[in-house]
């Protein structure tokens, strides 16, 4: 149960009424909760009349597009300079879904760190940097769910407009696997029940979210799980790796890999996996587990320079793909995903 404090509440009142020039940042590769957290923050603070802008690091996945209407919003892979400016005459930062500097990529993240302005986190991953203001709940479902609870002390009312409830529908929706995963506390259904109340078609965005596939991503995931998927019965684990050349035979876009590592737990007896994908002269890693007891956020943090939560967690390597594939392979047969092994 996520309790926030009073006096947190009522500094970020204060903040927001003070602020002049208010922008909002979320995490490199932007998911349903980066955009829905971003989008519903954005959306509550123009209600309030604030001049504010999102700033995403790079582009979102395409089925979000109808998230996007009416919303001010500065791509910063596309155009730096101008989200650089923005943030140069910024006098209230609001981080969502990212608990460090760095998550907004290497472009972002030298400016980030040199503003000056106050900046406040709002996130639910474990090990924050240090920020003037800070709601940090791990036990958060999603970042969704914990600016809902802000949102709704902020104005002392349980039911939001349907502008500001609709991405949170959405990043809720995604960050739980349409309540799969993250879901165990009731907590999570209260406020999903009290976002349909303001007026969402929650069957309309379930479409929109999940049977948006191009027929590209579609061929991807049935290449991949058919020819690209390694399983380890013995071991419980599984994992699934894409070239660069793979990816751009099937006409990658960015969010076309979004869910397909969870396919490995789709297995019955596996209870870790990996996806494995080539891009940007490197190789990101996601990691997913079925239990507590495979706590892929410690091994993506001893292993594979990343972190997480327990049971999903990101990494990255900058050496070749037969390395990384070799190397994880000897660390899943070895166990080295195992909490007495790590």
């Amino acid at each position: 149960m996520i309790k926030i404090k009073t006096k947190d509440i009522d500094q970020l009142h204060e903040l927001i009424n003070n602020s002049k020039v208010i922008t909002l940042v979320t995490h490199y590769n932007p998911d349903g909760d980066a955009v829905g957290s971003s989008l519903a923050m954005y959306n509550y603070l123009k209600e309030k009349n604030k001049d504010v802008i999102a700033i995403l690091p790079n582009s979102y996945p395409q089925n979000f597009d109808f998230l996007f209407n009416d919303i001010e919003y500065i791509n910063a892979e596309k155009d730096f300079k101008t989200a650089k400016k923005r943030l140069s005459v910024t006098d209230l930062l609001i981080i969502l879904d990212m608990n460090a500097n760095h998550r907004a990529g290497d472009a972002l993240e030298g400016v980030l760190s040199d503003i000056s302005c106050v900046k406040v986190l709002c996130d639910h991953h474990i090990n924050p940097d240090t920020y003037d203001l800070c709601f940090s709940y791990d036990e958060a479902s999603s970042t969704c769910e914990l600016v809902y609870k802000i949102l709704s002390h902020l104005d002392n009312k349980k039911v939001l407009s349907k502008e500001v409830s609709t991405p949170l529908f959405v990043g809720i929706k995604t960050d739980t696997g349409s309540f799969a995963y993250s879901c165990n506390d009731k907590s999570v259904y209260n406020v999903t029940a009290n976002l349909i109340a303001s007026g969402i078609d929650a069957i309309s965005l379930h479409q929109q979210i999940f049977d948006s596939f191009t027929f590209h991503r579609l061929r991807l995931f049935g290449y991949a799980i058919g020819k690209k998927m390694r399983y380890f019965p013995n071991q419980r684990a599984a994992f699934i790796w894409l070239t660069n050349n793979e990816l751009k035979h099937y006409q990658y876009e960015i969010g076309d890999l979004e869910g397909l590592v969870n396919y490995c737990l789709k297995i019955y007896n596996v209870d870790f996996c990996a996806l494995l994908s080539e891009r940007d002269n490197k190789i990101r890693m996601s990691f997913r587990s079925k239990n507590k007891n495979v706590d892929v956020n410690v091994f993506a943090r001893k292993y594979w320079n990343g972190g997480g939560h327990i049971m999903a967690a990101g990494g990255k390597s900058y050496e070749t793909m037969d390395t990384v594939v070799k190397t994880l392979t000897k660390q899943i047969t070895e166990e080295k995903f195992l909490q007495k092994n790590q």
